[in-house]
């Protein structure tokens, strides 16, 4: 389908891993608009001491949220010449909970490596319309049924909160907060120094997230690593 809205489910922070994609959605019929909602999100307070003692406070600078209000309709009843998008083969005049199913997987569903809801991107076009994040809220009403109640249309609605560009730049940078996924082999020291290029931060990373082990974190479970101040 040309042209066509696609979304796709990544189950780490990044969507550049080949390896981390959970699968993709292309959509049956695009929206007639697109709403996106802008507002201003504020860092997080953090406390740092001089060596005479004194406590400095300061907050991560302000940033622009942005969000994404995504509503669309999926229809089997054989008036949209292409089927709905879902796994395996699903005629003209089938049940669509399938395919409801199949959008759920890559969206909201909990991954089990991580333990934690999909990242997702949408796209339309040519990328001159893209958004990286997560749902944060997804919701179907069906709206048309055969005479045997089988329901063969829906309305889905999805918001979408951004994350930014849903590559390693994105999480790497020292200027923003980043939320790493722990992987194998990962520990506090390393991840101060993967983070910061400097190891010495490990015991204010290991404070900031309320750790009770500096050695043993938790396959899946996920960091704040806020910015350097």
């Amino acid at each position: 389908m040309a042209n066509s809205i696609t979304i796709t489910g990544y189950k780490e922070g990044s969507s550049s891993n080949s390896t981390a994609k959970i699968g993709e959605y292309k959509l049956q019929l695009n929206p007639s608009d697109l709403k996106f909602t802008v507002g201003q999100k504020e860092g997080k307070k953090t406390e740092d001491v001089e060596a005479n003692g004194s406590i400095i406070s300061s907050k991560a600078p302000i940033s622009l949220q942005r969000e994404l209000d995504l509503s669309f309709t999926i229809d089997n009843t054989g008036v949209v010449p292409n089927d709905p998008d879902v796994k395996g083969y699903s005629s003209s005049g089938g049940d669509i909970v399938n395919s409801i199913k199949t959008l759920e997987e890559i969206t909201v569903e909990p991954v089990a490596s991580t333990h934690r809801p999909p990242f997702v991107r949408i796209v339309w076009g040519k990328g001159s319309v893209s958004i990286y994040g997560i749902v944060k809220t997804f919701s179907y009403v069906y709206t048309f049924f055969d005479s045997y109640g089988v329901p063969l249309r829906a309305t889905v609605n999805m918001q979408i909160q951004d994350l930014g560009g849903g590559d390693n730049s994105l999480f790497q940078s020292p200027d923003i907060t980043k939320m790493p996924i722990v992987k194998d082999g990962d520990n506090i020291v390393k991840l101060s120094e993967d983070y910061y290029d400097n190891k010495k931060y490990y015991i204010k990373l290991a404070e900031f997230n309320n750790l009770s082990s500096l050695r043993n974190l938790k396959h899946g479970s996920q960091l704040e690593v806020p910015p350097i101040k």
